[in-house]
This record gives C-alpha cells, structure tokens and sequence, in this order.
C-alpha cells in the first residue's frame, strides 16, 4: 500500500470516529463531564468523578465498597460495611477497583474512546449487525495500552446517524470469533452527551446519570 493510500485509510477510519463522537455530544462535552453514574447491569454502581479521577464503586449486595484514585493506588475499601486496613488487602481491593472501572465504563463510553493514545483502528466495510441492519465496522485494537491490550473488537456504526449499534468482542486480537456480541440500543441525552443504556441480551445498563455536582460525602463513606 502507497504512503498516500495509506494516508487516505487513516482519514476514513479517524473521520468516521470523530463523527460517531460529534453525533453523541462531541469528545469535549464528554471530558468537561462533571460526574458519571450509572448500574453495570443488576452488580454494582459506579460513581466516576470524571475531573477528580476517582470512582466509587458499590456492589449490590452490599458486599463491597470501593473508592479509589483511577492514576494511583490510593483509597478507601469496605467488605460487608467494614473498613479494610491490611495494606496488602487494600492494595488487592483497589487494584482490582481500577480494572473494575476500566471495563465497566468502557461498556458505557467506548464510542468516545475511539480515538484514545494507543488505539488501533481498520475500516472493514459493510457488514450487517445480529439484527440485519447495514452498518460501517471498525476493527479496534490496542497498542500495548490497556490492561487487556490483546482484546479485539468490531464496531458496528450506523452510516446514517453514526450511532454504534453493536459490538463484537474478541479475547484474542487474532481470534476469528467472538467471545460476545451485542446490540447497542436506547440511546438518550444526558445534560451534553448521548449514551446508550441497552446491551441485548445481557441486559441494561440502569440508572445512568451526568452530573455536575455529587452530595458531599460521595467519596469519604
């Protein structure tokens, strides 16, 4: 391929994420966002001050509260309403706080990551999402960034309104098949961004929220 094909992929491929995140509010709005709320599925909440770069995460059950820095391994863990002091352990819960946080939110906010540092992206065409709609697919994967650089996925965009409407997610980048699929659906306004709350047949992701401003005691208890 000419250094001017290649040139030209690259511009097709940047373009039509850019316009996927200019049609759900833009990558601005998305990163003045103050706070971002929302349920993973019916397992925990997750309350990410964007501007602090921090989360607080809430199991369901009750089970586990974990408040952490999302750049340093600094923070506050419940097990059952009872604080964690071993440093081991605190260690281990907020480690495990931040991987929880990457992947939950990226099931809510992949479509503004497309262009994140490190992102590998390949236009593969038209294809046709589980339900039999056409759609612009492009094959993202991971330049040694991440904590799981080695996954692959498809992203199915509507070439009309440039919503996604499915992922396909691949373990492997080399894979053939995917691990999972689903549609994305029931996209709705919250304050200056769109998101979209339907994952199929794994559920919804409830209770989605953009806030500028969280009651005080968020992130101490």
């Amino acid at each position: 391929m000419t250094d001017t094909l290649q040139a030209q992929v690259v511009t097709r491929e940047k373009a039509l994420a850019s316009a996927v995140m200019d049609a759900m509010g833009g990558k601005e709005n998305y990163m003045r966002s103050g706070f971002i709320q929302w349920d993973f599925f019916d397992v925990r909440t997750l309350t990410w001050d964007v501007q602090g770069n921090r989360v607080r995460i809430d199991y369901k059950d009750g089970s586990l509260s974990i408040i952490t820095a999302l750049d340093k391994i600094e923070g506050t863990v419940y097990q059952n309403n009872i604080q964690v002091t071993d440093p081991d352990t605190l260690a281990f819960y907020l480690e495990r706080g931040q991987r929880i946080w990457m992947n939950d939110s990226y099931w809510l906010v992949m479509p503004f990551k497309l262009l994140d540092p490190g992102v590998r992206l390949n236009a593969l065409g038209i294809r046709n999402t589980s339900d039999g709609q056409p759609a612009e697919v492009l094959e993202l994967t991971f330049g040694n960034v991440g904590a799981t650089p080695e996954n692959k996925y498809h992203i199915y965009i509507d070439p009309g309104t440039y919503m996604v409407l499915q992922w396909d997610y691949f373990v492997k980048h080399w894979e053939e098949e995917p691990a999972l699929s689903c549609l994305w659906t029931d996209y709705k306004w919250y304050g200056n961004i769109m998101l979209s709350s339907g994952r199929g047949a794994f559920g919804v992701l409830d209770n989605i929220a953009v806030m500028e401003a969280v009651p005080s005691n968020t992130f101490a208890r």
